[in-house]
């Protein structure tokens, strides 16, 4: 399969936002330019554009859907900015309902592998290195991101990192990190995915497609912020390609709010 191009990953990662590069000055800048369209309320579609950290080329802006998901998650978001949601002393940006169900489906697969695209500052990689720690002693979390440098000191220095955490440098859907985590993975593993980087349409699918030969029957990919633009079309358009795999809705009527909505797709 042709590989689209690599775009760099960015508020993907779980635990806190990413800080910005910043903007390019000037009033004629393309940055004050979409900024003044955005203020304007001027922007593409329906939603509002963010401005994703460290994404470059095509897919440098993404659009955020106005739906009521997304409207309560940024409401949400700021409340965690001011008190972080922690697991062993480490910010998590994910809600807790969700951290609910991922743990329970960590339980019920007991995966040998959990494969994480998008790190950021390291917290859900020590999450779900705690879950392991009580259903597969020997199971480890592959965690993808473009920066290394933004790992939280504490996250990497926690006995559960050291134990079991294993980190890879790159785009998520970049040949050369697929080539590292085949090696690793092997055949004949449990695998669970989880998938929360750059949320663009493209860059989605082709994640889809590349983590989705990872993963063990009865197991779980799990897309994250579903609620972004285009991402609801991207998920059908793999599920009609695709009739080994299906949408687990039931997850999606558990907790009144869940952040993965439609995205919980398990491989028959």
């Amino acid at each position: 399969m042709a590989q689209p191009q690599a775009v760099a990953q960015a508020d993907g990662g779980q635990d806190a936002d990413a800080k910005a590069k910043p903007p390019r000055k000037g009033k004629n800048s393309k940055d004050a330019k979409d900024a003044k369209d955005n203020k304007k309320g001027k922007g593409k579609g329906k939603g509002k554009l963010k401005r994703h950290r460290y994404a470059k080329g095509a897919e440098y802006e993404v659009e955020k859907s106005i739906d009521q998901f997304g409207e309560i998650d940024q409401m949400t978001l700021k409340l965690r900015k001011k008190q972080p949601i922690r697991f062993l002393g480490l910010p998590m940006r994910q809600i807790p309902t969700d951290n609910w169900l991922m743990s329970e489906l960590i339980f019920q697969i007991k995966p040998d592998y959990i494969v994480e695209a998008g790190t950021l500052y390291g917290g859900s990689a020590v999450y779900y290195s705690g879950m392991l720690e009580f259903v597969n002693p020997d199971g480890k979390v592959l965690t993808v991101d473009i920066n290394e440098d933004q790992i939280h000191d504490e996250a990497r220095n926690h006995p559960l990192w050291a134990k079991r955490v294993q980190f890879y440098k790159g785009s998520s859907i970049a040949p050369e990190v697929h080539e590292q985590l085949k090696a690793e993975i092997g055949e004949d593993k449990k695998v669970f995915i989880t998938l929360d980087t750059l949320h663009a349409p493209k860059h989605v699918a082709a994640e889809l497609e590349l983590y989705s030969q990872y993963v063990s029957s009865g197991s779980y990919m799990i897309l994250q912020d579903t609620y972004y633009e285009g991402l609801a079309e991207v998920l059908d358009e793999f599920l009609e390609k695709h009739p080994d795999w299906r949408r687990d809705t039931k997850l999606d009527e558990r907790f009144i709010f869940t952040k993965y909505r439609g995205g919980f797709l398990q491989k028959k």
